[in-house]
Protein backbone atom coordinates (compact mmCIF):
# COMPACT_ATOMS: atom_id res chain seq x y z
CA UNK A 1 0.00 0.00 0.00
CA UNK A 2 1.64 3.35 -1.16
CA UNK A 3 2.26 5.69 1.09
CA UNK A 4 1.55 9.46 1.70
CA UNK A 5 4.63 10.29 0.93
CA UNK A 6 4.78 8.23 -2.16
CA UNK A 7 1.40 9.73 -3.20
CA UNK A 8 2.60 13.53 -3.02
CA UNK A 9 6.15 11.67 -4.75
CA UNK A 10 4.07 11.05 -7.50
CA UNK A 11 1.87 14.13 -7.58
CA UNK A 12 4.62 16.56 -7.77
CA UNK A 13 6.85 14.32 -10.28
CA UNK A 14 3.81 14.35 -12.74
CA UNK A 15 3.31 17.83 -12.12
CA UNK A 16 7.10 18.74 -12.86
CA UNK A 17 6.57 16.33 -15.78
CA UNK A 18 3.65 18.96 -16.85
CA UNK A 19 5.86 21.94 -16.11
CA UNK A 20 8.48 20.64 -18.32
CA UNK A 21 6.35 20.02 -21.20
CA UNK A 22 5.17 23.70 -21.22
CA UNK A 23 8.31 25.01 -20.77
CA UNK A 24 9.19 22.35 -24.03
CA UNK A 25 6.37 23.71 -25.85
CA UNK A 26 6.71 27.56 -25.08
CA UNK A 27 10.47 26.96 -26.41
CA UNK A 28 8.95 25.37 -29.32
CA UNK A 29 6.37 28.71 -30.09
CA UNK A 30 9.53 30.87 -29.27
CA UNK A 31 11.41 29.62 -31.86
CA UNK A 32 8.87 29.96 -34.37
CA UNK A 33 8.02 33.63 -33.68
CA UNK A 34 11.54 34.56 -33.71
CA UNK A 35 11.63 32.20 -37.71
CA UNK A 36 8.68 34.93 -38.63
CA UNK A 37 9.98 37.66 -37.37
CA UNK A 38 13.26 36.89 -39.03
CA UNK A 39 11.23 36.50 -42.68
CA UNK A 40 9.24 39.98 -42.11
CA UNK A 41 12.87 41.48 -41.30
CA UNK A 42 13.86 39.76 -44.80
CA UNK A 43 10.98 41.19 -46.48
CA UNK A 44 11.63 44.83 -45.24
CA UNK A 45 15.24 44.32 -46.48
CA UNK A 46 13.26 43.82 -49.81
CA UNK A 47 11.16 46.64 -49.43
CA UNK A 48 13.27 49.25 -47.95
CA UNK A 49 16.99 49.33 -49.25
CA UNK A 50 19.97 51.65 -49.27
CA UNK A 51 19.07 53.60 -46.23
CA UNK A 52 17.02 51.98 -42.95
CA UNK A 53 14.69 49.17 -41.71
CA UNK A 54 12.42 50.14 -39.50
CA UNK A 55 12.06 47.77 -36.31
CA UNK A 56 9.69 47.79 -33.29
CA UNK A 57 12.37 49.17 -30.70
CA UNK A 58 13.51 47.36 -27.88
CA UNK A 59 12.59 49.40 -25.46
CA UNK A 60 9.63 50.66 -26.05
CA UNK A 61 7.35 48.33 -28.58
CA UNK A 62 4.96 50.97 -29.93
CA UNK A 63 8.11 53.24 -30.70
CA UNK A 64 9.56 52.80 -34.32
CA UNK A 65 13.51 53.10 -34.81
CA UNK A 66 15.48 52.47 -38.01
CA UNK A 67 18.55 50.24 -38.31
CA UNK A 68 21.06 50.52 -40.79
CA UNK A 69 20.91 48.06 -43.60
CA UNK A 70 17.81 49.28 -45.22
CA UNK A 71 15.13 51.03 -46.93
CA UNK A 72 15.16 48.41 -50.04
CA UNK A 73 12.95 50.65 -52.77
CA UNK A 74 14.25 51.08 -56.11
CA UNK A 75 12.14 52.65 -57.81
CA UNK A 76 10.21 56.27 -57.25
CA UNK A 77 7.08 54.39 -57.93
CA UNK A 78 8.08 52.36 -54.62
CA UNK A 79 9.14 54.92 -52.33
CA UNK A 80 5.89 57.16 -53.31
CA UNK A 81 3.67 53.97 -52.63
CA UNK A 82 5.67 53.41 -48.82
CA UNK A 83 5.97 56.59 -48.13
CA UNK A 84 2.12 57.26 -48.41
CA UNK A 85 0.37 54.13 -48.06
CA UNK A 86 2.93 51.76 -46.16
CA UNK A 87 2.61 47.93 -47.01
CA UNK A 88 0.47 45.29 -45.24
CA UNK A 89 3.17 44.76 -42.81
CA UNK A 90 4.61 48.24 -42.63
CA UNK A 91 3.13 51.09 -41.50
CA UNK A 92 3.93 54.34 -44.33
CA UNK A 93 6.68 56.80 -43.31
CA UNK A 94 4.33 59.74 -42.89
CA UNK A 95 2.18 57.88 -39.91
CA UNK A 96 5.25 57.29 -38.84
CA UNK A 97 6.29 60.48 -38.88
CA UNK A 98 2.71 61.94 -37.61
CA UNK A 99 2.94 59.69 -34.84
CA UNK A 100 6.54 59.74 -33.59
CA UNK A 101 8.20 62.73 -34.82
CA UNK A 102 11.69 62.51 -35.98
CA UNK A 103 12.69 59.84 -32.92
CA UNK A 104 11.47 56.85 -35.00
CA UNK A 105 14.65 57.97 -37.54
CA UNK A 106 17.10 58.89 -35.09
CA UNK A 107 19.57 55.80 -36.19
CA UNK A 108 19.58 56.91 -39.73
CA UNK A 109 18.41 60.29 -40.71
CA UNK A 110 20.88 60.35 -43.98
CA UNK A 111 18.58 57.56 -45.66
CA UNK A 112 15.52 59.54 -44.44
CA UNK A 113 16.71 62.41 -46.03
CA UNK A 114 17.46 61.43 -49.31
CA UNK A 115 14.24 60.09 -49.40
CA UNK A 116 12.49 62.96 -48.13
CA UNK A 117 14.58 65.05 -51.31
CA UNK A 118 12.92 63.06 -53.89
CA UNK A 119 9.20 63.06 -52.40
CA UNK A 120 9.29 66.96 -51.93
CA UNK A 121 10.37 66.67 -56.05
CA UNK A 122 7.26 64.84 -57.15
CA UNK A 123 5.30 67.80 -54.81
CA UNK A 124 7.21 70.62 -56.72
CA UNK A 125 6.90 69.04 -60.27
CA UNK A 126 3.13 67.98 -59.96
CA UNK A 127 2.59 71.79 -58.82
CA UNK A 128 5.20 73.47 -61.60
CA UNK A 129 3.45 71.61 -64.71
CA UNK A 130 0.05 71.30 -63.05
CA UNK A 131 -0.10 67.12 -63.24
CA UNK A 132 -1.34 64.82 -60.68
CA UNK A 133 1.52 63.18 -58.02
CA UNK A 134 0.91 60.30 -59.85
CA UNK A 135 1.98 61.12 -62.98
CA UNK A 136 4.80 63.39 -61.45
CA UNK A 137 6.17 60.37 -60.05
CA UNK A 138 6.18 58.45 -63.60
CA UNK A 139 8.19 61.29 -64.46
CA UNK A 140 10.72 61.15 -62.22
CA UNK A 141 11.29 57.63 -62.06
CA UNK A 142 11.20 57.48 -65.97
CA UNK A 143 14.27 59.98 -65.55
CA UNK A 144 15.31 57.74 -62.97
CA UNK A 145 15.65 54.55 -65.54
CA UNK A 146 16.32 56.77 -68.45
CA UNK A 147 20.10 57.64 -66.16
CA UNK A 148 20.01 54.95 -64.66
CA UNK A 149 20.37 56.47 -61.67
CA UNK A 150 19.61 54.91 -57.96
CA UNK A 151 17.37 56.84 -56.00
CA UNK A 152 20.43 58.30 -53.73
CA UNK A 153 21.80 59.44 -57.17
CA UNK A 154 18.73 60.94 -57.95
CA UNK A 155 18.85 62.56 -54.67
CA UNK A 156 21.97 63.98 -55.50
CA UNK A 157 21.14 64.76 -58.60
CA UNK A 158 17.92 67.14 -57.28
CA UNK A 159 20.12 68.72 -54.59
CA UNK A 160 22.43 69.96 -57.53
CA UNK A 161 19.86 71.47 -58.99
CA UNK A 162 17.77 73.02 -56.34
CA UNK A 163 20.59 75.06 -54.48
CA UNK A 164 20.55 78.42 -55.46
Amino acid sequence: MPSKIDAVHQVVTQGIERLNSAVAHSQQETRQLSSRISVMETGFNYIFHGGSLVTAAAANSSQYQIRSSSLYVSTVVELYRVWYTGSASFPSIVSLDERYGAAWRSGDRQCYSVRLQIIREVDRLASARNISERDAVLLLDAERRQKNWTLNMLSNELRKRNQP
